[in-house]
C-alpha cells in the first residue's frame, strides 16, 4: 500500500472524512528477516550480523558515498543530505544497543479496512520496488 492511495482515498471516501487512520504495509516484519530482500534489491549478499551504530559509523562513508556518485555518475546528493536523520531512526528501530530483539511493530490497519481501504503491500515487495526505482533514477548504483 502506498500513503499516497491511503491518502487518496480518504479525500474522496465519506468513511475517510474526519477519521485518523493508521496507514502502513499491511503485514508484520522484523528486520532480521528482511535484510536478504533489501541486499538482494540492491544486487548485494547479506552478511553476518554486526552490530553497529549507524549514526556512529556514517561519517567514515562520505568520501566513499561520495566517490560512488561520482563512479556511478549518480545524481543523489551528499550522504548527510540524502538520508537526514534516517540512520538515527535506524539505530533505533533496529534496537542499536539492545541485547534482544525487540517485539515486532504492529500498527492495526483494522479501522481503515473496515472503512473501505483495503490496499495492502508486502514489505518485501516494497523495499524491492523503491530500491528498483532509486537505481532507475541513478539515486543508487
Amino acid at each position: 500500500m502506498s500513503s499516497a492511495s491511503a491518502i487518496a482515498w480518504s479525500g474522496d471516501a465519506a468513511a475517510g472524512r474526519n477519521e485518523a487512520f493508521n496507514v502502513t504495509n499491511g503485514d508484520v516484519f522484523t528486520w532480521e528477516n528482511i535484510w536478504p530482500a533489501i541486499a538482494d534489491a540492491l544486487d548485494m549478499t547479506p552478511g553476518a550480523h554486526v552490530p553497529l551504530s549507524l549514526a556512529k559509523e556514517y561519517p567514515k562513508w562520505i568520501p566513499l558515498w561520495d566517490e560512488l556518485r561520482r563512479t556511478h555518475d549518480l545524481i543523489a546528493p551528499g550522504l548527510e543530505e540524502f538520508v537526514g536523520l534516517s540512520f538515527q531512526y535506524a539505530d533505533y528501530s533496529m534496537r542499536h544497543g539492545q541485547t534482544e530483539s525487540g517485539p515486532p511493530s504492529i500498527v492495526s490497519t483494522v479501522k481503515i479496512n473496515q472503512a473501505g481501504f483495503t490496499e495492502m503491500m508486502d514489505t518485501e515487495v516494497m523495499f524491492r520496488k523503491w530500491f528498483k526505482l532509486a537505481k532507475a533514477s541513478r539515486l543508487l548504483p
